[in-house]
Formats: structure tokens, sequence, C-alpha cells
């Protein structure tokens, strides 16, 4: 019988194997297409609207049973500070300073956030975030964008859970 591996080479490339096998389902659970496009697209509805209102479309954004958060995607609007603005799916974080947050893997995701708006312009983040109601943080994906405002830059941000 010919011998094509060494023991030693026979374990790393079934170590490197499983490392695929296992890598696979995990990326391939964190993106969901439908969900992106629909971030994307509220996304760009409310920086439209924010365009056109300036702050005064805050009042429409965060009301809890309006367009900004169903279907498993939702909005949030935070200063340069990280101060909450819009958040119709958790409203008691609007007006919070949340600069400093981090999540359970010690990421600090709003400022992670701002490096993307400010180095791209837009971009997406992967973290962990307590769904609505919840006490355990799950994980989601975000997809963040710039806007100026009133003088004011401004993250706009749409999320969805994954599973």
């Amino acid at each position: 019988m010919l011998k094509i591996f060494s023991r030693t080479g026979l374990v790393a490339l079934c170590v490197c194997l499983l490392g695929l096998a296992l890598a696979a389902p995990a990326s391939a659970a964190r993106k969901n297409p439908l969900l992106e496009r629909q971030a994307k697209t509220m996304s760009d509805s409310a920086i439209k609207l924010i365009k056109a209102k300036g702050e005064a479309a805050f009042f429409e954004m965060n009301q809890k049973d309006g367009p900004w958060f169903k279907g498993g995607v939702g909005i949030f609007v935070s200063d340069e500070k990280g101060v909450e603005l819009v958040n119709p799916a958790d409203p008691g974080l609007v007006g919070k300073n949340l600069w400093d947050y981090k999540d359970p893997d010690g990421k600090l995701v709003i400022q992670e956030q701002w490096k993307i708006v400010k180095a791209k312009g837009k971009g997406w983040l992967d973290c962990k975030w307590n769904k609505p109601g919840e006490s355990q943080a799950s994980r989601c994906r975000v997809y963040v964008r710039g806007v100026k405002t009133g003088g004011k830059n401004l993250m706009v941000g749409a999320f969805y859970y994954l599973p």
C-alpha cells in the first residue's frame, strides 16, 4: 500500500477538515440575505426620512407599532457620543449613552459601529445584544450608515438577530 501521509500529516489533515466542517455551518448561519436586504432597505428609508425631516423624524421612528421594527429587523439612531436617539424595539434605551457598552465577548459595540461609519461610511458588524425583553445577549448582525442632519453626524443602524 502506498503511504501518502505520515501519521502526523494525517492528524493535521483531519483537524483541518474538522475545523472547516464546523466553520461552514457557523458562517452559513451568520448571514440571512433576505434580512440583510430588509436591513439595508430600512436603513435607506430611515436616512431619507431624517434628511427630509431632520430630528423631527425621531418621534415617528420611535413609535413601537410603526414600520421601524418589524419582521425581525429594527432600526436605531445614535449620535457621535453614543447617545441612543431612536430605538423602537427597546424604547428604554432612548436617551441613554451606550458608548461604553461591551457585549459578552468584550466588543465595544457602539464604538466599533462608529469606526465603520467613519472609515467607510457604511458596513456590517456582528455582535451580541439583548433581544427586547430578554436578559441574555443574542448574536446579531448590524448594518450601519452615517447621515448628517442639523450639523450633527449621526449613525443609523438596522439590525437582525441570528439563530
